[in-house]
């Protein structure tokens, strides 16, 4: 399978390309970046053939297979669905700044019939598969209520909400189904940056499951991870970060207690590996590869747009 990257900046770099190298089963062609520079020093340090500045003169010339998309969220929808219109194309999460610019994305692969699938790296974490899979098979009742914590430090950008949509995305991902409504508070700290704040989420879902996202920018740890229940059980799982956390933990009103080690869910310390970058890449590639709709498109990430929308713009209640 021939792949192009588009988007050769510090992220392609330092979690995608590893990715793409470990995998081993795709042969990368071309690569483009807007700043050509970018794009040289991609094709020279991973030896890709041919590189250049516009990206629709790489599509024509080099006829990629697919290709993944490592461009800002300014430029994502009009982006994606360009190279849409030639193959299929995984893309960084957010897919749009707005839910207009994420149904773009969506009509351009239905329009062309070609994939797109969405980095949300979450969604393939070990840790995380592993919870979904204990809690689906334990016997010990539905989930209730999740409880997820998102925690940094000194993240004073003024659009984190590109990057808080991992938290919303994921509290969807653990609850299966789609958001009923969603409340929002917020901690502001105009001494720290321009639109710094807090976030306090509170979702409720179709299915009947609550949930609340804590995502604190300032911190003195980073760390990532959910308390979930189900009655009277209880899970907590995080995921690796910044040599913290890793590992699941149950408990039940029995007396039942197990606690499984982030090495024994997943054996390699490497970020991109421990933290679902990998997985996403594999399953993008064999899906392709087998004549499979990968899953996790445009589609499935509207309602995270339309939280993270919210967040931009101070907005304290979501309905859908």
């Amino acid at each position: 399978m021939k792949i192009s990257i588009v988007g050769c900046g510090n992220w392609a770099n330092y979690t995608h390309m590893p990715c793409i190298l470990k995998y081993g089963k795709v042969n990368i062609v071309s690569c483009a970046d807007i700043n050509a520079e970018n794009a040289r020093d991609m094709h020279e340090k991973y030896n890709v053939p041919l590189y250049f500045a516009d990206y629709n003169e790489m599509l024509e010339q080099t006829n990629p297979d697919a290709v993944i998309c490592l461009v800002s969220e300014n430029a994502t929808a009009k982006v994606a669905s360009d190279i849409l219109k030639h193959c299929p194309v995984m893309l960084e999460k957010p897919p749009g700044n707005t839910v207009e610019e994420t149904k773009m994305i969506v009509e351009a692969s239905e329009k062309s019939g070609k994939n797109n699938m969405v980095a949300f790296n979450r969604r393939f974490a070990p840790v995380y598969l592993r919870l979904k899979e204990m809690i689906a098979e334990s016997g010990y009742g539905e989930i209730k209520y999740i409880n997820y914590k998102f925690h940094r430090i000194k993240r004073h950008d003024d659009n984190f909400e590109t990057t808080a949509i991992h938290a919303v995305d994921t509290v969807k991902f653990l609850a299966g189904d789609d958001f009923r409504r969603v409340e929002i508070k917020y901690q502001e700290m105009p001494y720290l940056g321009k639109n710094v704040a807090n976030y306090y989420i509170f979702f409720e879902f179709v299915n009947g499951i609550h949930a609340t996202a804590e995502i604190l920018v300032s911190t003195g740890e980073l760390s990532e991870g959910c308390e979930i229940h189900t009655g009277e059980s209880i899970y907590r799982a995080s995921i690796p970060m910044g040599g913290n956390g890793g590992g699941i933990e149950y408990k039940n009103a029995s007396g039942s207690h197990i606690f499984i080690s982030k090495e024994e869910i997943c054996a390699y310390e490497e970020h991109y590996i421990s933290q679902g970058f990998y997985n996403e890449h594999k399953h993008f590639y064999e899906c392709l590869a087998n004549g499979m709709n990968p899953g996790n498109g445009a589609e499935t990430a509207i309602q995270s747009v339309a939280v993270c929308h919210a967040l931009k713009n101070r907005e304290s209640f979501v309905g859908f």
